[in-house]
């Protein structure tokens, strides 16, 4: 998968010796653990290392701390003890191997301790962080960025990847991205932000409805469904440039709609309408050869979702008499019922590790966002409240969920972590922001 690229450099570790080997082998929180705890942690801006120069924006290290903070507060993994508690004072604080009084971080409580300072290098800024641990004053790791001043989201989004893959051993998903779909110019057209909400940025120019927009999973493409030559159809947008738009449907039918790819990004599944029926097909990408029907069923089957080792497709179908959501083995061609309570499930998104299916469906005339096995136990409401909570999408480490709600009035994004916990409103749409699609690990 790409990697973020520039204004963003990443040295993990520079020279020999200027950033010594950290700690290695524990894992501080279990997740799975029935005891989990968030960890407290102590977070300092520690001043410029000595002969560093001072960046010209005097705010530009308080910014990227901002940014860090904000992360760790979205993970839930760990809990920022406030700074008027500190019996330290940050001047007092210094970088491994230089001493600190680790006990006084340890009367307040806290059982890390996160360290970052910031100097500028002519038009380069160079951000430091570190990671230790109280109890034992083990260094558990240190890493250096350079990036342009207007890069400094990203570096914070970095470290806070780091530092969830040093306490948990999975890396944080803080510097992916979320397609979606706005009206802000009249039209529903494809847009692109940040995992948090910032840094948003149109991708469609089409006039038309834009809907469902589907990652690719190398993050070079984003396939969605779009009206703009009258009929819904399956469209491929290239993210590396260009206008042109491949239509996937080809002769198969005139509508078709609901696009996702399998994880080894070589098909699309798809539903398309053949004889006023929608069924589910599998196209290949790329080449050509005939598409691959999945269901036959005199029912409308919609919205495949394939489980990550690309054997099972989750899809709504109301073959049932109302929409559930069912579970396709893909070899064999059988599907099986997952869902039977509610009377509208749909918008299904298998969670990366594969142990859940997370959906939206109606309850007391409201949809709201669960999660289920696939094996259809633990079925858990993770959203309540007025409005509708609808198109929930997984971040790539299975952690966190964005999905839509106009609890607000209109439709904005929200996050909530994967235990219903934690939700956090990040656009502000006056015109509607709905369909998440959180992107892949590490895509640009």
């Amino acid at each position: 998968m790409k990697r973020l690229a520039a204004p963003l450099m990443l040295f993990a570790g520079l020279a020999v010796g200027l950033l010594p080997a950290p700690s290695l082998g524990k894992t501080y929180i279990d997740i799975g653990s029935p005891g989990f705890r968030s960890l407290p942690a102590a977070v300092v801006e520690v001043e410029p290392a000595e002969g560093g120069t001072a960046c010209a924006d005097a705010g530009l290290s308080g910014k990227i701390g901002k940014v860090l903070l904000q992360d760790l507060e979205v993970s839930g993994y760990v809990r920022i003890l406030p700074s008027e508690a500190y019996l330290v004072e940050a001047k007092e604080v210094k970088f491994h191997p230089e001493g600190n009084d680790f006990r006084a971080w340890a009367l307040i409580g806290a059982e890390v301790l996160i360290l970052h300072r910031t100097q500028c290098e002519r038009d380069q800024v160079v951000f430091e962080a570190q990671l230790l641990d109280v109890l034992t004053g083990n260094l558990l790791t240190w890493k250096r960025y350079r990036s342009t001043a207007s890069g400094y989201r990203a570096v914070a989004h970095r470290f806070a990847n780091e530092v969830e893959k040093e306490l948990t051993g999975v890396f944080g998903a803080y510097d992916t991205r979320i397609a979606y779909v706005s009206k802000a110019t009249g039209s529903k057209e494809l847009y692109v932000m940040d995992f948090d909400g910032f840094g948003s940025k149109r991708l469609s120019s089409l006039k038309s409805i834009c809907l469902s927009p589907a990652w690719s999973p190398d993050g070079s493409r984003i396939a969605f469904t779009s009206f703009h030559k009258s009929n819904p159809s399956v469209y491929v947008l290239d993210l590396s440039g260009g206008s042109d738009l491949k239509r996937m449907c080809g002769a198969l039918a005139r509508l078709c709609s609901g696009a996702a790819w399998s994880p080894d990004g070589k098909w699309m599944a798809l539903s398309a309408t053949l004889e006023g029926n929608s069924e589910l097909f599998k196209v290949r990408w790329g080449e050509k050869g005939a598409p691959v029907r999945l269901t036959n069923d005199w029912s409308i089957d919609v919205s495949p979702a394939w489980s990550p080792d690309g054997k099972q497709i989750a899809f709504v179908s109301d073959r049932t008499g109302k929409p559930d959501l069912f579970i396709l083995d893909v070899e064999e061609g059988t599907a099986r019922r997952l869902t039977f309570e509610g009377s509208y499930s749909g918008d299904p998104d298998w969670s990366p590790r594969g142990d859940w299916i997370v959906f939206a469906s109606r309850v007391d005339g409201d949809f709201q966002i669960f999660r289920i096995r696939p094996d259809g136990t633990e079925r858990t409401q993770l959203t309540s409240g007025p409005g509708d909570s609808m198109s929930p999408s997984w971040s790539p480490n299975g952690r966190l969920i964005a999905f839509s709600s106009n609890q607000a009035g209109t439709y904005d994004i929200y996050l909530l972590r994967m235990d219903g916990s934690g939700r956090k409103r990040i656009t502000w749409d006056a015109h509607d922001a709905s369909d998440p699609a959180w992107s892949p690990a590490g895509s640009e």
